[in-house]
Order: structure tokens, then C-alpha cells, then sequence
């Protein structure tokens, strides 16, 4: 089980790298500015390929980070979009962004993702690496919280760290890419699939993010893993 208290320092902490990397690197960790490059160029396109178009879309982006997502959402037109993020630094950072561009359709909400109660469904329920820093009894309570921002019509796009062989668990552990403790639970692509039909979600298809043999695959029990799933009610 993961020390949640200590994922939130982690999470907080980040927000102090604003600045001294880029605005992209602060939330998806990636530090090496090749690599950097090449991972938002291949999931920028492999998400908006799945998602379609988003313009004048309602979207919520659960786990946003800066919102590295959210302005590539507006940037293609999307109407709205909430962003919930529980790290305070982290929103703030995105607040300011939002304001440096210009953008007025975001709303940046502090709050745990599992704790986030939607007032209406969304067209769009967009999850990004969320499920890898939440314990076993706060995802039961995301999915049973995902349901009120759903209707028969939402897409749901999961983009997570998943486990090849067996759920793998980085407890509190030294990393060096990032030179910070870190921790992170990375669920098997069946566990995704059971957790979510429990909730009342169907799997619509999933792969890997990126092809093998792809610098961007850095560990051999993890890879980042997009799953659509569509509600059953």
C-alpha cells in the first residue's frame, strides 16, 4: 500500500520544478528533452487519433497535473474543460498559465480525483496518470464517483502505467531519473478491465502507447498503456 501522504509531498513538490524544466516535464516526469519531444509527439497524436474531435466538447481531465492536457484540449476547440487536480501548487501553476494565454474555458478544481463529484456529464472523461498514485480503496471510490459524470454517450480515455506480468508496486523508493523518492502501483491491464466493468464500464480497445523497442519504454515490467472504455448505462 502506498503512503498517500507521501505521494501528495511528491506530487507537491514537483511544482518547485516549475521553470527549471519545461512546463510539460513538471507533471509527466519526463526530463530528457529528446524524449520529452518525442513522447508528447507520439501521444499527442495516438490520443487525439482515439479521441476524435473535440471541439465544442465538455471534457473533465482527472489527475491534470499543470494541465498539459487540458490546453491541448482547448488549443482543438473543446468548450470546457475541468481540470481536477488535487496539488494545490500544481493548479496554481496551471491557473497562471491559463491566464498567460488567454484561455477562459478552464477551470482549474482542487481536489483528490476520487473525491470530484460531477454536476453534469461530460462528453469526454479523460484520466492520465491517476490510477498508478491511488491505493486500492481510493480507486473503488473514483469509479464509483465516475459514474455521475458519465452519461450513455461519454468516451472515457484511461492513459496509465500498467504492469505486464504482475501488478508491480515502487514503494518510497530512490529514483534517480528524477532524483526524488517515489512510489507507484501499476496495475495489470486486467485489473483495469475488471475494475472498470465493476463500475459499470466496457472496454471499447486498448495497446501500449508506444511500439516496443521505443526509448520511451524504460522499464521491462511497466508500459504506458490508452484504454477506451464506454458506460453500460
Amino acid at each position: 500500500m502506498l503512503d498517500k501522504d507521501k505521494v501528495k509531498r511528491f506530487w507537491d513538490d514537483r511544482a518547485s520544478t516549475f521553470e527549471s524544466v519545461a512546463f510539460e516535464s513538471i507533471a509527466n516526469l519526463e526530463q530528457d528533452k529528446n524524449n520529452l519531444e518525442l513522447k508528447i509527439d507520439r501521444e499527442t497524436q495516438k490520443v487525439f487519433d482515439w479521441l476524435g474531435d473535440v471541439k465544442d466538447k465538455t471534457i473533465v481531465d482527472l489527475g491534470a497535473g499543470v494541465g498539459q492536457w487540458t490546453f491541448r484540449f482547448t488549443a482543438r476547440g473543446a468548450k470546457h474543460v475541468t481540470a481536477v487536480e488535487y496539488s494545490a501548487p500544481l493548479a496554481e501553476i496551471g491557473r497562471n498559465e491559463a491566464v498567460r494565454q488567454g484561455v477562459d474555458n478552464i477551470d482549474f478544481v482542487v481536489s483528490p480525483a476520487e473525491k470530484f463529484l460531477a454536476d453534469d456529464a461530460y462528453d469526454v472523461v479523460f484520466i492520465s496518470g491517476l490510477f498508478v498514485y491511488l491505493n486500492d480503496d481510493q480507486s473503488d471510490e473514483l469509479m464509483k464517483n465516475l459514474v455521475k459524470a458519465c452519461n450513455s454517450n461519454t468516451l472515457i480515455l484511461l492513459r496509465d502505467g500498467t504492469g505486464l506480468e504482475n501488478r508491480h508496486e515502487i514503494n518510497d523508493r530512490l529514483s534517480e531519473h528524477l532524483q526524488s523518492n517515489y512510489s507507484a502501483t501499476y496495475r495489470t491491464r486486467q485489473q483495469y478491465v475488471d475494475m472498470f466493468a465493476a463500475a459499470g464500464f466496457s472496454i471499447v480497445r486498448d495497446e501500449n502507447m508506444f511500439e516496443e523497442g521505443s526509448p520511451l519504454n524504460k522499464y521491462p515490467e511497466t508500459r504506458l498503456r490508452i484504454y477506451q472504455f464506454k458506460p453500460d448505462f
